[in-house]
């Protein structure tokens, strides 16, 4: 089973990707400070290290920077979760991590960027890949993102992508097990967060053969 260390000090942060790398073959661990981050890592040496480049005591870099001088830790992989910008990528440079993940962090990038340093491939369980057409006075955009929540009257969205409260979107999207959903639907809530944005989408005029589609994968995520 492969140990994994989250570490920041951002509640949300580590909520919401505890949340999304939970599985059987992960013992997942959390850390609010460097020092946190380093005692435990004496503890149960970690396979891999996901933590924020700033830390509310020392920076990530630094934190990357001991576990590489440390003989037992030179093998801990590290990934560092930065801004797009010059000071933020030379860090990452310098300290020798392994990989780096821009804000604001997209849930598939995580996942392919843990699943390739752990060499297993990894794949979100219930939640799919929804491909957005929107369409609003801005003119067409089209996007990918990703599903954090569906029912059958709506569908929280997460994306670095910007929406407007009022938006009219077209949804596209296929379920496991079902063919392809296409639906318009409203931006009715926005939810900001430091590393992405949310958005409330309730569905306009859906399908009854989707209603049923949705139905459906609500009640197997449940079981």
């Amino acid at each position: 089973m492969k140990k994994i260390l989250l570490a920041s000090s951002s509640k949300s942060f580590l909520q919401r990707n505890k949340n999304l790398l939970t599985r059987e073959s992960f013992q997942l661990f959390t850390a609010n400070s460097g020092a946190e981050a380093l005692q435990l890592h004496k503890w149960h040496l970690f396979d891999l290290i996901l933590a924020d480049l700033n830390l509310n005591d020392m920076g990530g870099d630094e934190l990357c920077s001991i576990l590489r001088n440390e003989e037992t830790s030179t093998s801990v992989a590290v990934i560092l979760i930065c801004y797009d910008n010059l000071d933020a990528h030379a860090r990452v440079a310098l300290c020798g991590a392994d990989a780096k993940i821009i804000r604001p962090m997209q849930p598939e990038q995580m996942i392919e960027t843990v699943g390739s340093l752990l060499d297993m491939p990894l794949t979100r369980t219930k939640r799919a890949i929804f491909k957005v057409r929107v369409l609003s006075k801005k003119g067409m955009i089209e996007f990918h993102c990703v599903s954090l929540d569906i029912s059958i009257t709506g569908i929280l969205l997460e994306t670095g992508n910007h929406l407007d409260i009022g938006d009219r979107i077209i949804c596209q999207f296929t379920l496991p097990g079902s063919s392809r959903i296409e639906t318009e639907g409203d931006v009715v809530r926005s939810i900001k967060t430091p590393d992405l944005l949310k958005y409330g989408v309730q569905f306009v005029g859906l399908s009854l053969p989707s209603r049923r589609e949705i139905e459906r994968y609500v009640a197997s995520v449940k079981r």
